[in-house]
């Protein structure tokens, strides 16, 4: 499985040009830091950090063909959008596109195809990443291509569904998406967690590791809301209209449900 990713560069921070807006990659460096295992993607523990990650064989940098950097200042309207682009983008399965001007992310599927992809994924981590028209227009461009896509708000909300086949296998190779963990408890104390689908982000190994050694009776949700906080989670925390709530709070409900969800199939051990 290989993917490709295009995101936005680092931004210096200065004064901004008229009629231009910012991409921050702040979401993108997560995602990558975690697909490549860096030591860096979580601090959390600092000095008596056990290297909880160490056995999940994380670091899958043999499947990225390419990460493509566009300028982090843009116009609001752009023209001539290929020219940010490659002339070809390298061969790869599923095509990552991580807070892209939008004028940009219609001119890629159709790139993307070319190259090979089955599918194309836009997570959207801020209410101004995507709007509803973008989101629908690349549904049917994807449509016309016979290429699947998903827009996932937050992106670890992404489930598999009959409708995105070829992306069914990215979540399952990866193991990202909407998060699933097993727990196995002793004397009415977890002992063990285990990750089987972590957010895209790998905040979820974070919470994990810190729930061994909890009592079932504490407030499992307090503890989750701690440490899926401080990890951080770097979803916005900006209203989103079809949400009715932000998105960072929507990864907050997801981390707190598939917990729950963990202890009611908990196995005693």
């Amino acid at each position: 499985m290989k993917i490709f990713i295009i995101c936005p560069d680092k931004w210096t921070p200065k004064e901004i040009a008229p009629f231009c807006s910012v991409f921050d990659d702040g979401y993108a460096k997560k995602l990558i830091k975690h697909l490549t295992n860096e030591s860096s993607v979580c601090t959390g523990c600092g000095d008596e950090c056990v290297n909880c990650r160490k056995d999940y064989h994380l670091n899958f940098s043999e499947d990225i063909v390419g990460i493509h950097k566009l300028p982090a200042e843009l116009l609001y309207y752009i023209d001539d959008p290929e020219k940010y682009l490659p002339a070809k983008f390298p061969p790869h399965n599923i095509l990552l596109a991580i807070n892209i001007h939008e004028d940009i992310l219609l001119s890629l599927p159709k790139m993307a195809k070319e190259a090979g992809a089955k599918g194309i994924i836009i997570p959207v981590e801020h209410p101004d990443w995507l709007t509803r028209w973008g989101r629908n227009k690349l549904r049917q461009i994807c449509a016309n291509l016979r290429i699947d896509c998903a827009f996932p708000k937050p992106f670890c909300s992404l489930e598999k569904s009959e409708g995105h086949p070829r992306i069914n296998k990215f979540i399952d190779h990866f193991r990202i998406g909407k998060p699933e963990i097993e727990i196995k408890a002793k004397d009415n104390v977890i002992k063990k967690v285990k990750v089987i689908k972590s957010a895209p982000c790998g905040a979820t190994y974070f919470v994990a590791h810190k729930l061994i050694g909890k009592s079932l009776d504490e407030n499992i949700d307090g503890i989750v809301a701690k440490y899926w906080h401080s990890y951080p989670c770097i979803a916005s925390m900006k209203m989103d209209p079809e949400l009715g709530d932000t998105i960072l709070h929507k990864g907050g409900y997801i981390h707190y449900d598939i917990v729950h969800e963990a202890l009611k199939n908990s196995v005693n051990i």
